[in-house]
């Protein structure tokens, strides 16, 4: 498969239509591909069935993807559900490290570390600005996946320099998910005792509970806090909430809504990409309290 990539597409559709899935990026994919085949063929029993068994080659063939990926990339964070160049990062530099450091490679781990510290500044930057200090900005989409994204890159950096820099702030951005926000909700379902009781969501919409009691979409991450609150109803599916009052309204502001409401995908809206990164996340938690 990963010898089978396009490496100069013209249109990126990872997911179906582009314009709801606009992606853009598909080097910092190819990038983790390369660096999950060195990891691979370092380990026994190898996989079968590789071109190559080298597991340089497709080290380099990573660190190469890595570094075209900085000549290309934008700013912000880099692993939500579109990016996943901050988690390739992470492996790179520890494929790069278990293999001594073998030279003509195309980036450094220096050169890895400094991406995810600019990153992560430029998230401490805009979480003092916020007054529950989140690292993302809530007016706009996916919000739950990037600030779960930033709580994962927060704790890879420690991990790798042993620097306690940003530890606390790997914590603070899964508070805001789990409640600490202007809403006082959290925004993964059965998480707390304020969470979406309407995802956007066809089966826990026709079969599931309408007011937050089993059984629930329990641990799916929605899209969070938006610009906006979308609406638009489709037949049979149930009203939710059944009384029609928005209770987080009286909460929104700075440019920022929250609507617990089954029409509003812009906020409520449950996704496995969105979810994705919220177990890595707090499995990292996990890990730090048995350091």
């Amino acid at each position: 498969m990963y010898a089978l990539a396009n490496t100069h597409p013209k249109r990126l559709v990872t997911a179906v239509p582009y314009g709801f899935y606009p992606e853009t990026e598909w080097r910092d994919d190819l990038e983790l591909g390369a660096t999950e085949l060195a990891t691979a063929l370092t380990e026994k029993p190898r996989p079968l069935g590789l071109p190559r068994t080298n597991p340089t080659y497709y080290l380099r063939q990573a660190a190469s993807w890595a570094r075209a990926y900085m000549a290309h990339q934008h700013p912000g964070d880099t692993l939500n559900l579109y990016d996943v160049s901050g988690l390739a990062n992470y492996e790179l530099y520890r494929a790069i490290q278990r293999a001594k450091n073998p030279g003509k490679l195309a980036v450094t781990r220096a050169m890895l570390l400094h991406g995810m510290r600019r990153q992560l500044h430029a998230a401490v930057a805009q979480a003092r600005k916020d007054p529950f200090g989140a690292g993302f900005p809530w007016n706009t989409y996916d919000t739950g996946s990037h600030l779960a994204g930033l709580s994962v890159e927060a704790s890879e950096y420690a991990a790798l320099t042993h620097s306690s820099r940003y530890l606390a702030w790997s914590v603070h951005w899964l508070d805001n998910l789990l409640g600490v926000n202007a809403w006082g909700v959290s925004l993964i379902i059965g998480d707390g005792t304020t969470f979406p009781h309407c995802p956007q969501h066809q089966v826990a919409n026709l079969v599931g509970s309408l007011d937050g009691s089993p059984p629930v979409l329990r641990g799916a991450l929605v899209e969070g806090p938006n610009s906006f609150a979308a609406t638009g109803f489709v037949q049979h599916m149930r009203r939710c909430p059944t009384n029609g009052i928005d209770q987080f309204r009286q909460f929104n502001g700075g440019g920022a809504v929250f609507k617990d409401n089954v029409q509003s995908y812009s906020t409520v809206e449950p996704a496995i990409d969105l979810t994705a990164s919220s177990p890595l996340a707090f499995s990292w938690q996990i890990a730090s309290r048995h350091h």
